[in-house]
């Protein structure tokens, strides 16, 4: 080995790596509330009909048509950067098996949180909402509808969609509504 040389090329790709992962996770941050509970939930008792209808949910923002589109191009757009690093890094000869696992093990866990975030968007249209959006972060799990107000019965539809897609906890599961 040379002496004065720090980090090996591969190192250098791994850790710009994992910076990118990192940017990856501070945008998805950044597009969802920075409220940390499930909105104020009513429970239902015995005098309730079944007619009424009781709203779940955390302060509706208002927000543009073009949010939802943007804001999942912005993703895509950062799962492409990430996806090419990955390429570029498993392309480099100097990497041992350990980094090519590391890297191959990051490419597998984004490719899975990707395919959770797209199943629960697909299962919540299917469900009559309109536009959804769904970051999923390492513990938690955010999902902006867009929605007046949800009702009891809507909020416990996504959790259920939310729990059987994922192994996230109702605890935190965060539902945003947005007009």
């Amino acid at each position: 080995m040379k002496k004065g040389k720090v980090f090996t090329k591969g190192q250098a790709i791994l850790v710009i790596m994992v910076l990118c992962l990192g940017a990856a996770v501070w945008l998805n941050m950044k597009f969802s509330s920075n409220e940390k509970y499930l909105g104020d939930a009513a429970y239902v008792n015995k005098n309730t009909s079944s007619k009424e209808a009781i709203e779940t949910s955390a302060k509706a923002d208002t927000v543009d048509k073009n949010y939802f589109d943007t804001a999942k191009k912005e993703r895509n757009a950062n799962l492409k950067r990430q996806q090419e690093l990955v390429e570029e890094t498993l392309r480099s000869s100097s990497l041992t098996d350990e980094e090519k696992a590391a890297a191959v093990d990051a490419v597998k866990a984004l490719v899975t949180r990707l395919e959770q975030e797209n199943n629960i968007e697909t299962l919540l249209k299917a469900k009559d909402f309109a536009d959804a959006l769904v970051v999923i972060g390492e513990k938690d799990i955010n999902v902006i509808v867009k929605s007046e107000g949800l009702t009891t019965t809507q909020t416990l539809q996504i959790q259920d969609i939310i729990t059987t897609q994922t192994n996230i906890p109702l605890s935190n599961i965060k539902i945003v509504t947005v007009k």
